[in-house]
């Protein structure tokens, strides 16, 4: 069953893939636009959850420019559409004009509820339940297989991607380990569970982009970039390919949101980086070995 979103309240121009048409187009008031058309031109598909008789929905969006007879590098974001603002809103200028080679993005909607959320995304969550266990084989063995079928979803690792933000990124980092046959790297935006011992060997043959905020600390957030630099400091270790941005923002979405564009596009190999960093990546994100 397929679900349309119809709130698309303001109209978007194509834009051409020069430096000054993508400055506006991630302007502030281009950036409500480019929501609206994002949401009204992703498409969901009720799918049968992690759980017996829950649904989940699945959503996904792929340039209008993409073949659709061939299938397309991957990138699975998790938190639905939340996802997909963090990592598209800035980008999609480029996807729709073709200026960046067309990429799929597949985002499974969270739990709804926060405690959910957070037994599902986080390996060892307090209270020792198995929704982690659950979900996990649910993404791997149901979502996967259906974008790889129905999608045209890359099957090939160094063309598969995974990501998520917060919790999200925890789930991402457990994935992108324990499933390197399926995943040639991971974006982990701001992991708050995880540790440097979730980081296997594997993982050097893996790309990574790892971000953390030393303004953070708030809320749930008590670490201030701690458990970021954990992760980074391990995978330096594997002497892995990695791109690392610590610098003084909130665990928040548009924090995020601003350190993708170019991350995403070294991540996937998708042309020079450079062409889109913001000014924080330009100033806080730095690539090794």
């Amino acid at each position: 069953m397929q679900l349309r979103l119809a709130f698309a309240l303001f109209a978007f121009c194509a834009v051409t893939a020069t430096a000054q048409t993508f400055q506006r187009a991630n302007s502030h008031d281009g950036m409500q636009a480019a929501r609206d058309q994002l949401h009204s031109e992703t498409r969901g598909s009720v799918f049968p959850g992690p759980r017996q008789g829950e649904t989940r929905v699945v959503w996904v969006w792929r340039p209008a420019n993409a073949p659709t007879d061939r299938r397309l590098p991957t990138l699975y974001i998790f938190d639905g559409l939340d996802g997909l603002n963090v990592v598209l809103l800035r980008l999609k200028p480029a996807f729709d004009s073709g200026a960046l080679p067309p990429v799929l993005f597949i985002a499974p909607d969270p739990n709804p509820h926060n405690e959910g959320r957070g037994a599902e995304y986080l390996r060892g969550f307090p209270g020792g339940s198995d929704d982690f266990r659950v979900h996990e084989d649910w993404f791997v063995h149901q979502v996967i297989p259906w974008a790889q079928r129905t999608q045209r979803a890359a099957v090939n690792p160094a063309q598969t991607f995974v990501g998520g933000f917060s919790n999200g990124a925890d789930l991402s980092i457990v994935l992108a380990n324990d499933h390197p046959e399926i995943f040639g790297g991971a974006l982990v935006h701001s992991p708050v569970g995880a540790d440097g011992g979730w980081i296997l060997p594997g993982a050097a043959h893996q790309r990574w982009v790892v971000t953390g905020g030393t303004r953070e600390a708030a809320g749930s957030v008590h670490r201030s970039a701690d458990v970021p630099r954990q992760v980074i400091e391990a995978l330096q270790r594997t002497n892995a390919p990695l791109r690392s941005c610590i610098g003084p923002w909130p665990h928040e979405g548009p924090a995020w949101r601003d350190l993708t564009p170019g991350s995403l596009v070294w991540l996937m190999g998708l042309s020079d980086p450079a062409g889109y960093m913001t000014d924080p990546e330009r100033t806080y994100c730095h690539n090794s070995p």
